[in-house]
């Protein structure tokens, strides 16, 4: 007996095949034989059948005892894909990588600019400019751009005679109101570059104001009073510093920056740049997304964009803060610009590392997604 489905042998007993539970039907003997003088030679099919959509290879041997041999070869499939990717393809990832890259740098330019608006704004805040007016040693610049005499070797100079030490003369000024005068000067400069209101024009007339004010704490630090002479002598000697306030005047600097510079700053620092600025550099995200299909791909060029802004307003702040980018510059401004980077610098560091972790945050979430597709 034989069954019709799978094809198994079972003696003249059986009935239904014990694999697959088909009737057995009875065995025919097979007529693809041939007879060479007395001995039966089976002549076997070249090309051996295979079942449809199973990988099952069936072969049907008859002996010659008229007996059918079944040999089965069932092997497990194993589906391996097959990516093919064609020109249009390869053509269309380039497109999307250049995309997505120019895409990456105008945010990251973006940012930038928006860092550098808010920059400016802390620079002329009136509560940072009272700080720097602190920190500034005014004794220590130069009364000439191009000459070594300072403020304080002027006013030693203006004093001989009077008993009074360089020491004298720095403790005097950190206890007088000089450096409320100065605050509240560079404080009208400040709102000048921010609104374009141009400050009082400083002239030694104002200087002498102040110093008449400061007579008593004068006296104090030399144990006696000055008399009109010593007055008029001193401030004699403050009118050599015109040549220093005529260049630190509001007339000069817009003359030296030019009328438009100083609009175009006046633009830059506004709230509203800053607002705009930081804004289309969020809107990358979305040409991104444009872009490239995938959420990783998104995150990973958009946290990259943001890191290397953070990145690099921190390495900024660094160099500045080390008065590396103007080590050649006059003490005048080595002196100035270091002051500037010591007050607004943490919060220039704070916004630094701000942008470096939320790149950061993306990137890790770019990989973590990544990570999660694969799986």
């Amino acid at each position: 007996m034989i069954c019709p489905n799978c094809g198994k042998e079972y003696n003249e007993k059986m009935t239904c095949c014990i694999s697959c539970g088909a009737d057995l039907v009875p065995f025919e003997k097979d007529t693809e034989q041939t007879v060479i003088g007395s001995e039966s030679e089976t002549v076997l099919p070249l090309i051996p059948e295979r079942t449809s959509g199973t990988g099952e290879l069936s072969v049907d041997i008859q002996d010659g005892e008229g007996f059918v041999r079944n040999f089965e070869n069932r092997a497990d499939e194993q589906v391996i894909p097959i990516q093919i990717r064609s020109r249009g393809t390869a053509l269309t990832g380039a497109v999307k990588f250049t995309g997505s890259l120019i895409t990456s740098l105008i945010m990251l330019l973006l940012i930038l600019a928006s860092v550098g608006a808010v920059m400016l704004r802390l620079v002329t805040d009136e509560r940072n400019i009272s700080e720097f007016a602190d920190r500034l040693d005014i004794m220590a610049l130069p009364v000439e751009q191009s000459g070594t005499e300072t403020v304080q070797d002027a006013i030693y100079t203006m004093s001989l005679g009077t008993g009074l030490s360089r020491d004298d003369i720095r403790l005097i000024y950190e206890e007088s109101t000089m450096k409320d005068f100065l605050a509240a000067q560079l404080s009208e400069y400040g709102e000048f570059i921010r609104s374009g209101d141009a400050p009082e024009k400083l002239t030694s007339e104002q200087v002498k104001k102040v110093f008449r004010e400061n007579v008593s704490v004068i006296d104090n630090r030399m144990g006696y009073a000055l008399n009109e002479h010593d007055i008029e002598l001193a401030c004699s000697e403050i009118e050599r510093a015109e040549p220093l306030l005529e260049m630190i005047s509001a007339e000069n600097m817009e003359q030296i920056i030019g009328g438009s510079t100083l609009t175009a700053l006046r633009l830059y620092g506004s709230v509203p740049a800053v607002v705009v600025t930081a804004a289309l550099a969020a809107s990358m995200f979305v040409a991104l997304r444009a872009i490239n299909r995938k959420s990783t791909r998104v995150l990973s060029w958009g946290g990259g964009a943001i890191l290397a802004g953070g990145a690099a307003v921190l390495a900024a702040t660094f160099l500045f803060s080390m008065q590396l980018p103007y080590s050649d510059s006059d003490k005048v401004v080595r002196t100035i610009v270091k002051c500037t980077c010591d007050v607004i610098s943490p919060d220039l560091y704070s916004i630094g590392g701000t942008l470096s972790v939320i790149g950061i945050i993306l990137l890790v979430w770019a990989e973590s997604l990544r990570r999660s597709e694969k799986q």
